[in-house]
């Protein structure tokens, strides 16, 4: 009787034991832990434990959990998945709808790119004009990071909705924001309806959306013909929207439009300020012309986070010139057949487009035009840096139909090229994780290595602290708890073609 109660306890203990085990735990571990946007806690030698795709325990005292699988993290760096929160994730970059390839393609760009976001890290995004069906897209196309979007607001015949029929403009933009001279007679009451006051706001809530987007954009350069939101209209929205808890994101890149965007008390601007408007005659060396300075000091003084998005005017100089070549980066994220089509006739469509319009300027001539376009968002970035502003990583992946701008690839070059302007490594870091996570609303899952949050994690074979070219050092990616190797997401381990 007394032996059989013993075999009992035995089973039932090992059965417990067994139970218990976590799915995943990491040893060894030098914890970079985002805290602020200016501040990292380094932790050393903990282990970390994984179960049910979250954090449970983070300790460096006591017995560690049974595990399903153990990582020896010794000499490596275990920081928060990225957050790349100004990506595009419906079409193939430079892909013509008309070419006679397109459909298939288009299947091996969404098979291939969550893995591609992957391959550098990002394991969260967001696309700010997407809807809950587009996300559920991108999350059936293989391994991909955690997806949400933004329910953009455009108006009728402005920014984001040009050449929409008012008839058609509800199917192709659902959240789209009436006006009051809208053509109303073209939709049925109900839909008239769908778009009045908070309305839109309310379905994408619904919906599943993380923030709402405004357009603050009339025109590229100095044009001036696209209809903007009135700005009664845009501050109502923008209350509104803080009453369901959305974030509103302002789409807006000219001093002008960030001038309208920051008086109506959005929260986070979409694109950095490269568009001056007239040339900087400020004498002092890197002295920014006072309409830039005083809309850049909003910025700073309403806390609104910035997403300068450098990758935009990087990729357009890219694809403009005509000696552009695809660099080795580019072999861990394309096919070459992908590259070989971007090479031919048809694939450099928009690099002639691109072209056009110029006069008599040189290739050379228009590269440096965008080139010092470039540099004035470089310039605005450093300032904003300087004083304290809230950073975001987002790379609008891709910002055109331009084939220099990859998903993943154009992330970690946007943390280069924010580098260089002049952000400091600890900020970079809670740039690309905790400031995403706070802006957007996300930070009980996201943007740092704490127990009770989603177990999307990095380990680096060098240190960020040390060296942007750290993110572009990895180790491996824990996705859900996941354990992936950054070799198995490389181009050539996937069997898209």
């Amino acid at each position: 009787m007394k032996k059989q109660t013993l075999i009992a306890t035995y089973c039932a203990l090992s059965s417990h034991a067994l139970f218990a085990a976590v799915d995943l735990r990491i040893d060894n571990a030098t914890i970079l832990n985002p805290i602020d946007k200016h501040q990292v806690e380094v932790i050393s030698n903990h282990w970390l434990a994984i179960d049910n795709g979250k954090i449970i325990q983070i300790s460096n005292i006591g017995a560690k959990p049974e595990a399903s699988q153990v990582v020896d993290a010794s000499g490596q760096y275990l920081i928060p998945g990225l957050t790349d929160s100004h990506v595009h994730l419906k079409t193939m970059p430079g892909l013509l709808a008309s070419d006679p390839n397109a459909e298939k393609m288009q299947t091996a760009f969404l098979q291939r790119q969550g893995a591609n976001y992957l391959y550098y890290g990002v394991t969260q995004v967001i696309d700010p004009s997407n809807t809950a069906a587009g996300m559920s897209k991108f999350a059936a196309n293989g391994p991909a990071p955690d997806a949400y979007f933004c329910g953009a607001m455009p108006v009728y015949q402005g920014y984001n909705a040009q050449g929409l029929s008012y008839a058609k403009l509800h199917q192709h933009k659902p959240y789209f924001a009436a006006q009051h001279n809208d053509p109303v007679n073209e939709l049925t009451p109900s839909q008239v309806q769908a778009h009045q006051d908070a309305q839109p706001l309310t379905r994408m809530k619904s919906d599943g959306a993380t923030c709402a987007k405004l357009y603050f954009e009339d025109g590229f350069g100095e044009n001036s013909q696209l209809p903007l939101i009135r700005q009664a209209d845009a501050k109502r929205l923008v209350d509104s929207a803080a009453s369901l808890h959305l974030p509103v994101m302002a789409h807006a890149n000219a001093v002008d439009m960030q001038q309208l965007a920051v008086e109506a008390n959005i929260n986070i601007m979409a694109h950095g300020l490269w568009n001056w408007l007239t040339p900087n005659t400020n004498k002092v060396a890197n002295a920014l012309p006072p309409k830039v300075k005083a809309v850049l000091d909003s910025i700073v003084e309403q806390d609104i986070a910035y997403q300068a998005t450098l990758n935009v005017m990087h990729s357009l100089a890219k694809v403009t010139d005509n000696t552009f070549e695809f660099s080795p980066e580019y072999h861990n994220v394309l096919p070459l057949s992908q590259i070989d089509w971007y090479k031919s006739e048809a694939g450099r469509w928009f690099s002639r487009e691109m072209n056009q319009g110029w006069g008599t300027l040189s290739n050379q001539q228009k590269v440096a035009r965008l080139e010092h376009v470039f540099h004035q968002g470089q310039q605005a970035l450093r300032y904003l840096h300087k004083h304290g502003a809230t950073l975001l990583l987002g790379s609008d992946t891709p910002p055109a139909p331009t084939y220099a701008s990859q998903p993943g690839l154009s992330t970690y070059l946007e943390l280069t090229m924010m580098h260089q302007a002049g952000v400091d490594l600890v900020s970079l870091l809670s740039a690309a994780t905790i400031n995403n996570a706070n802006a957007f609303a996300l930070e009980h899952r996201y943007g740092s290595v704490a127990e009770g949050k989603v177990a999307n994690l990095l380990l680096l074979n060098s240190n960020p602290l040390e060296s942007v070219s750290a993110y572009n050092n990895i180790d491996s990616i824990i996705l859900t708890g996941s354990h992936i190797e950054r070799s198995a997401l490389h181009i050539n381990a996937l069997n898209h073609k």
